[in-house]
């Protein structure tokens, strides 16, 4: 049995007007899975669902084979953290180390308890020289490092980023793709219509208009170049590369072709 398990989930905010349609997909425990799809795709709405802030029209899910429900919501969002979008939205505390803390707090984790995580994982998003600054004077991607350490001091077995770079300069996304690459025995689940974070997952699932219309690794997924297109996806620079030298008359095409993708792939 997956981890989480969603069957035919449909889900609409108006009437007639389906923003997922029939969309159903297993997550094992300790998969890094990436869910790609544009603006109004469907796949922000899918990670709220997930966490039961919005209830399906039709549909069910699963997690850890437990039925998501409303009486279930609140004791199975505890093994659910999710980074949003807006890092801005996510502060509470005056200091970064009020800020770690906040959600430990309130499950009245003891005092020394409560340092040893902070600390902990302060260390582990390269965030424990700021645990005495105002969030207010972090740049965007040393925001999101604090969120990323509170939600991990809560210790859920699954973390959703819900399109958590997509507000940041490229320093902001390389520091959180960083901090997403290094995290071990946890259940990841990235939402994006970022390609390059794609990159670091074991799978990838892509919807548009609410379908889920293609899966695989990073490595099937990106030669789908047409679905990609339809999907409203932008390609990486190097399979853009890769079109150009298709239509080439270049010596050792192939071999420049093989180099692309190999260094398309190196996370």
């Amino acid at each position: 049995m997956s981890y989480i398990e969603i069957k035919n989930i449909v889900f609409s905010y108006q009437k007639n007007e389906k923003v997922l349609d029939d969309v159903s997909l297993n997550i094992e425990k300790g998969e890094h899975i990436c869910i790609l799809g544009h603006n109004g795709s469907g796949k922000s709405t899918l990670a709220k669902l997930m966490v039961g802030l919005l209830v399906p029209n039709s549909g069910s899910i699963y997690i850890d084979g437990v039925k998501l429900t409303e009486e279930t919501v609140d004791e199975l969002r505890k093994q659910i953290g999710i980074v949003f979008q807006n890092p801005d939205n996510q502060f509470v505390g005056v200091t970064v180390r009020d800020d770690i803390a906040f959600g430990l707090e309130n499950r009245q984790v003891p005092k020394q308890e409560m340092e040893e995580l902070i600390d902990k994982y302060s260390h582990l998003v390269s965030m424990e020289n700021f645990l005495d600054n105002n969030p207010e004077d972090l740049s965007g991607g040393e925001k999101q490092r604090v969120a990323i350490a509170g939600v991990l001091a809560m210790n859920p077995e699954v973390i959703i980023f819900d399109e958590a770079t997509s507000m940041l300069d490229p320093k902001g996304v390389r520091e959180v793709m960083n901090v997403v690459k290094n995290l071990k025995d946890k259940t990841i689940i990235s939402i994006t219509h970022n390609l390059e974070e794609a990159l670091l997952a074991s799978r990838v699932i892509v919807l548009n208009e609410g379908k889920i219309v293609l899966t695989g690794t990073p490595q099937e997924v990106f030669k789908e170049k047409e679905i990609l297109k339809n999907s409203k996806l932008d390609i990486l620079e190097s399979m853009k590369l890769l079109e150009i030298i298709e239509k080439s008359n270049l010596k050792n095409k192939e071999k420049i072709e093989e180099a692309l993708w190999e260094l398309s792939y190196t996370k």
